[in-house]
């Protein structure tokens, strides 16, 4: 998924890891027992970023 309301390619490259790991967990397990700490250690990305980055 290409996400193009941000212009810096940094935040575009964690945003698109982050969906790619979602896609990956949610063929693994259910959705309800997915973590933030699994979907940010998975997108390798720090837990606290990840949340900023969902908060955009």
């Amino acid at each position: 998924m290409q996400v193009s309301q941000y212009q810096d390619l940094r935040v575009q490259r964690t945003i698109n890891s982050i969906y790619d790991a979602f896609k990956r967990l949610i063929c693994e397990k259910e959705y309800s027992k997915i973590t933030v700490t699994e979907l940010a250690k998975m997108a390798q990305i720090n837990k606290k970023h990840f949340i900023g980055i969902i908060r955009l």
